[in-house]
């Protein structure tokens, strides 16, 4: 059986979810196709930045969110055991609107999938294997599963991650190689949430804590009830060998994915805002502006690098290596001397970027308009 869906998106990840909980609010028809059979907890937490929550407040969800997390108030720095001092992050909603919050990543994806219709939207089991333009069927673009099953879109959205079949499979219909890899850093990572760590007080609720060690970084952030999600990086030699550029997530599975639990939410970030901005420009080409697409793809490029190129610039202040051996130095400036509202001023950039989605802002003011005269 076949049928045709407005715009298909592959993956039920935080973007792939975001984008659907838009679309539905949009009066959009969609699928998510996701490769996994059921949904499963996955990874330890998220941090949610103002950057991101504008959008998720738009949706609603702002408040199960708070309900469920835990502001971010400080960062507590040490050097080895040394304590520089406490970046005051609670400043962050005076800057910028919001706080940043703390959740589980699973209890925060169970919420978007909520938000993006659930079961009735969200097909489990549905493995891509190909990706067909086709203008003379009943629209462009056909979709289809390894087990022969076909769905005809106008749209389809690829959010299927690091290892995107999506990727792979237009890169490959246009003569190009994509392999879907990350390459070896030299470093290896842990991640975890904890139980209440019952040694800890009211007073370190909303403490987070970053910890400089000379071979290894150690992060945790506050949740609720004093649970701290941490994330541990550790420098690692080369087996006898062993090639440098090898990648760690060849023949990887899901159980895979979750032990090393390696989630970056600069990359999360990313989608949502990816996501809020989609769903505009995905409403526009449906009603007939065909360069909709490609104005969304440079506008997100510039946001896109602008985000790379601070978290490769961070990385280098945070691990010390920086050009001319001046790493150590400049760090310990950083960190111990330099005023929160500081940090607050240099992050305006990448927590002051709000996007929402300007047709949903339209049909809520109408509403809102409606409910009035009512």
């Amino acid at each position: 059986m076949t049928e045709h869906v407005p715009v298909v998106i592959i993956g039920g990840g935080i973007g792939g979810l975001t984008l659907g909980a838009l679309l539905r609010r949009l009066d959009i028809p969609f699928v998510i196709l996701e490769r996994a059979p059921v949904v499963t907890p996955q990874g330890a937490g998220i941090s949610l930045a103002p950057n991101c929550l504008r959008v998720l407040e738009q949706l609603g969800l702002l408040q199960v969110i708070q309900a469920n997390s835990q502001e971010l108030l400080g960062i507590r720095v040490y050097r080895e055991k040394d304590c520089w001092g406490t970046i005051n992050f609670g400043l962050s909603k005076r800057w910028f609107g919001y706080n940043v919050h703390s959740i589980e990543r699973h209890e925060f994806h169970r919420y978007l999938y909520e938000a993006a219709g659930g079961a009735e939207t969200v097909r489990f089991g549905w493995n891509v294997v190909n990706i067909v333009d086709d203008e003379n069927a009943r629209a462009p673009v056909r979709v289809v599963s390894d087990d022969g099953r076909t769905i005809y879109a106008d749209v389809v959205a690829g959010a299927d991650g690091i290892r995107s079949a999506t990727r792979r499979i237009l890169a490959g219909s246009s003569g190009l190689k994509a392999e879907n890899t990350i390459r070896f850093t030299g470093r290896v990572h842990m991640s975890g949430y904890t139980q209440p760590l019952e040694h800890l007080t009211s007073d370190d609720l909303g403490m987070g804590h970053w910890m400089l060690y000379n071979d290894s970084i150690l992060t945790t952030w506050p949740c609720k009830e004093n649970r701290q999600w941490f994330i541990g990086v550790k420098r690692a030699e080369l087996a006898p060998g062993e090639t440098p550029d090898r990648s760690v997530w060849k023949g990887a599975t899901a159980e895979t994915v979750n032990a090393v639990g390696a989630f970056y939410d600069l990359i999360l970030w990313s989608a949502i805002e990816d996501a809020t901005v989609l769903a505009d420009s995905i409403a526009d080409f449906l009603e007939g502006d065909a360069s909709a697409l490609k104005s969304y793809s440079r506008l997100r490029e510039r946001r896109a690098q602008d985000v790379a190129s601070f978290s490769a610039r961070y990385a280098q202040v945070h691990t010390a290596k920086l050009p001319l051996g001046m790493g150590k130095m400049v760090r310990s400036l950083i960190y111990q001397w330099v005023p929160s509202s500081a940090w607050m001023w240099y992050l305006g950039w990448l927590y002051g970027h709000q996007p929402v989605s300007k047709r949903l802002a339209q049909i809520q003011r109408a509403h809102g308009r409606s409910k009035k005269v009512n």
